[in-house]
């Protein structure tokens, strides 16, 4: 039985794509973490009891990032209408991140406009207390983030990918070397026909490697065991010294009938010779 090709074409394709994952991730992690720093990417900073104008637009969402994990201590108004806007927790997905120095920037609010233009934003905190805001779309079309989503994948895929290609190689290694012919019994049962030695069965089995199989490995004896007796076995002639009784009375019916027939062939012919002078003597 031939081992399939395919688990190890897997395996090899599993082990490119997790390399060429892994060398993508490393090649773009630095400038990918300098985007995710607050302190290097950012729409507005302001320290405590600053304020700025500002663009937002009701498209995008917008996350608030400090120092220290407590109240988001700011406020945002719009321009136009006047209207304050509501600012939320952020969720599991907008989480805390660390700075490429280090420094561990906590997620303290987020919002999302209601109209598209000018706003004001006041960090409300004390002197000292920083303020970050972050566009999350502007992240998101980063050049930078298509390659990191690529890698990302290309690790899962191929680490799950490893695994099951070497389980299905090794597989196939165990089911190769089984023997290929398998007959069944006469209670049902399939087993394998292998030669004594265990190995891999290449061939037809012979008649001893089949009798082996179906009798537990027991030799297959051809010897005849019991000769026949000899009063057993028919007398070749009928006149034989050794044949008495009903066989001698055999041999006198035969004679009996032999000398029935010479005569009947007698009779015969002086019937036709008294027939034929008749006719011809008128």
């Amino acid at each position: 039985m031939s081992q399939s090709v395919w688990p190890k074409r897997l395996l090899i394709a599993g082990a490119i794509i997790l390399g060429v994952s892994i060398a993508v991730l490393v090649s773009i992690w630095p400038a990918w973490m300098a985007a995710l720093d607050p302190d290097e990417n950012h729409l507005v900073k302001l320290d405590g009891g600053e304020n700025e104008t500002v663009n937002l637009s009701k498209d995008s969402s917008y996350i608030m990032f400090r120092l220290e994990n407590g109240a988001h201590n700011c406020t945002i108004i719009e321009d136009a209408t006047g209207t304050e806007v509501t600012i939320g927790s952020p969720s599991w997905m907008q989480s805390d991140r660390e700075g490429i120095d280090g420094e561990w920037y906590y997620a303290v609010g987020t919002f999302i406009p209601d109209e598209s233009g000018t706003h004001d934003i006041q960090n409300n905190g004390e002197e000292g207390d920083v303020l970050w805001v972050i566009d999350e779309m502007n992240l998101a079309n980063n050049s930078d983030s298509v390659y990191i989503t690529g890698g990302c994948l290309g690790v899962i895929l191929g680490g799950c990918l490893l695994p099951i290609a070497f389980g299905l190689w090794m597989g196939g290694r165990k089911n190769s070397a089984k023997a290929g012919l398998v007959m069944k019994t006469a209670n049902g049962v399939m087993i394998p026909i292998a030669p004594t030695e265990e190995g891999v069965q290449q061939r037809i089995p012979t008649t001893d490697e089949v009798w082996r199989s179906v009798h537990g490995g027991e030799v297959l004896d051809l010897t005849i065991q019991q000769q026949p007796r000899e009063n057993e076995i028919p007398a070749p002639f009928a006149d034989r010294p050794d044949r008495v009784g009903d066989m001698v009375r055999v041999v006198d019916e035969i004679e009996t009938v032999e000398e029935s027939v010479v005569q009947s062939v007698e009779d015969d012919g002086e019937s036709t010779e008294r027939s034929w002078k008749s006719w011809d003597e008128g």
